[in-house]
């Protein structure tokens, strides 16, 4: 056997089937070398990154397969991947973090039982190795279920919200706009009342108030101001309101083009 082959194949094997099986073949040529190939790939297990290390556990089980098949009285990958099989699970269940990689495992360990490989007593305790693991990783899949949930029954609320804020958003403008309109009334009737006033005075005393009229120049120059503002504002009030019917003309015509698409798919071809 060739140790530095064999260290490269194992080093270098793929998720592909065909790697898998070629490096399994190779190792099933050479029985007698069980203890270091059990060694080797051992090694390169542990060492292997998390991802990678469901490679091994697949290697490992298609050596066993692969004697399995060759009907060896001895079965010496067997007893020498046995030995080391509670440390490499261990090292498994430690290091992975993904539920889909510990139920591959689960896989193997049942396919061996299924084969009568191990003992099921042995068998079950590799299972109890990877279940504390296996238990966390699905809590926390829960975990993460319920705040999606929560998330999107949360956006759901958001956006219901939304809308009732935009509907109030509207209602409110339009509040303003109208107690704008009612601000100039009450305006124009306090200058008509104060100029009535100022009136009657100069009527009844013949003498001009210079202070009363500055305070009505200022009253009726603070009202014109004003007016002005509220004409801009109910101009783009109004035109607002244009905009949005417009727009909902446009959705209206395109929700009915729409459905005149979908009927004439679905007219038969005659």
């Amino acid at each position: 056997m060739d140790i530095k082959q064999l260290e490269r194949q194992v080093r270098e094997i793929t998720e592909l089937q065909d790697s898998i099986k070629q490096t399994s073949n190779y190792c099933s040529t050479f029985p007698e070398h069980s203890g270091m190939v059990a060694f080797i790939i051992e090694n390169e297990f542990i060492s292997a990154r998390k991802e990678r290390k469901k490679l091994y556990l697949f290697l490992i089980h298609q050596i066993i397969l692969d004697e399995k098949q060759a009907k060896r009285m001895d079965h010496p990958y067997v007893k020498c991947f046995g030995q080391k099989l509670k440390k490499l699970i261990q090292d498994y269940s430690y290091q992975v973090d993904e539920i889909a990689d510990l139920e591959k495992a689960y896989a193997v360990i049942r396919k061996w039982e299924k084969d009568l490989i191990y003992h099921p007593i042995f068998l079950d305790k590799l299972r109890g190795i990877l279940q504390p693991k296996y238990d966390q990783l699905k809590y926390q899949q829960m975990i993460v279920n319920q705040i999606t949930q929560n998330e999107l029954a949360s956006n759901k609320i958001l956006v219901q919200n939304l809308q009732i804020i935009q509907q109030f958003d509207s209602t409110y403008k339009l509040y303003l706009h109208l107690k704008q309109l009612r601000d100039i009334d009450d305006k124009c009737l306090d200058f008509n009342a104060n100029f009535d006033k100022y009136m009657i005075k100069y009527e009844l005393e013949k003498i001009e108030d210079y202070e009363m009229i500055a305070d009505l120049l200022d009253q009726g120059e603070t009202s014109k101001n004003y007016l002005s503002e509220n004409i801009c504002s109910t101009q783009n009030h109004y035109l607002d309101l244009a905009r949005l019917g417009e727009q909902l003309i446009k959705e209206d015509i395109e929700k009915k083009d729409n459905k005149i698409e979908y009927y004439r798919s679905k007219r038969p071809i005659q």
